[in-house]
């Protein structure tokens, strides 16, 4: 792939065509880093990760930003259509938010592979653009971490009855659709405003889903109040799960000092009282929410539950500011710690 410099796009002195300014805003789309990706091909201007093919040219970042701002600021007078400017200030537009950071960026929908024992499938999960503090609208490494370990549990076991799998705090419910995907039955929780988001995701990845023989659900379950969790219907008729779980899973979900004490309280309410009972978790060591871990495992061990495995891992998340200039952001790279408790040491 050759690498142009914003030099070589067209000048606006030059009063190129519409169509050639839109062309040149398609090429600058930025895409966020891709945790499958190589970390020397993270986040140049104009890749794309996934299943879409490479462009054939990149651009250097340097002075994007700026080249996109003349355009947002220019009158572009000699392009007599009014809805083709229009079009050119909005996507020129879009790309500044793009590389604005994450809490910018508009909503998209993105694709995750997820190994099996033999083989592998693709999830689709959309992510809203971020309001307020919703950071369950987003989908982080841990998570992807977590979906991809999922596997590794033997949850799921040929011949037996399909395990029932409640997860905490699904956020876009990549985790929990991971789970699904691989023959459980799953439900999936969060908060009202994330709720549904993650109904939506769930319906999207139905068919993977149910033809992998799996099933899910989705619900409203406040930490606050962990004793109540109301299941989404078709008929839009809440329905208030009752059941225990023998199997709970949860991800990057301690990010205030509150969530260790709400957390295991919702672990405490909604894991059965199964010998065999098993919660799986994974958190990125993020230094400002190291006590929240250290308080998290202290107050699983109080509540009689041990730790039967853990281990750390690497990921990448694409979260974090200004993009415009960075090719490669090391505060990306998350170390995680993902361990399965249980109920005998």
């Amino acid at each position: 792939m050759s690498m142009i410099d914003v030099l070589d796009l067209p000048q606006l002195y030059t009063k190129p065509s519409a169509q050639s300014l839109l062309d040149t805003l398609a090429l600058l789309t930025y895409t966020p880093r891709s945790w499958d990706a190589n970390h020397t091909d993270l986040n140049k201007e104009g890749s794309h990760h996934g299943s879409s093919p490479d462009p054939p040219v990149s651009v250097n970042p340097e002075g994007v930003a700026r080249y996109l701002t003349s355009i947002v600021s220019n009158s572009l007078q000699w392009i007599t259509d009014d809805d083709a400017r229009e079009e050119i200030w909005n996507q020129a537009s879009l790309r500044l938010s793009e590389r604005s950071g994450r809490t910018a960026m508009g909503s998209m929908s993105r694709k995750f592979r997820i190994p099996t024992a033999d083989s592998s499938f693709e999830l689709s999960i959309h992510e809203p653009a971020l309001t307020g503090d919703d950071l369950g609208l987003k989908t982080w490494a841990a998570s992807y971490l977590l979906a991809k370990r999922l596997r590794t549990f033997n949850l799921v076991q040929p011949g037996n009855d399909k395990p029932n799998v409640l997860e905490l705090g699904s956020g876009t419910g990549l985790v929990g659709l991971a789970m699904a995907a691989l023959g459980a039955n799953v439900v999936l929780t969060d908060l009202p405003s994330i709720a549904p988001n993650l109904a939506r995701n769930a319906q999207d990845n139905s068919e993977i889903v149910n033809h992998n023989g799996g099933s899910t659900r989705t619900g409203v379950l406040d930490w606050n109040n962990p004793a109540s969790c109301q299941l989404v219907c078709d008929n839009d008729v809440d329905e208030a799960l009752t059941r225990k779980f023998p199997f709970i899973l949860a991800a990057d979900s301690l990010y205030s000092s509150e969530h260790p004490r709400m957390l295991v309280g919702a672990v405490q309410q909604w894991l059965s009282e199964d010998i065999e009972a098993k919660v799986i978790v994974e958190f990125p060591y993020r230094e400002a929410y190291l006590p929240e871990i250290k308080d998290f495992r202290e107050r699983m061990s109080q509540a009689g539950l041990f730790i039967l495995d853990e281990g750390e891992e690497k990921g990448y998340d694409d979260w974090g500011g200004s993009a415009a200039g960075e090719e490669e952001n090391e505060d990306a790279l998350v170390t995680c710690w993902w361990a399965c408790w249980g109920r005998q040491a």
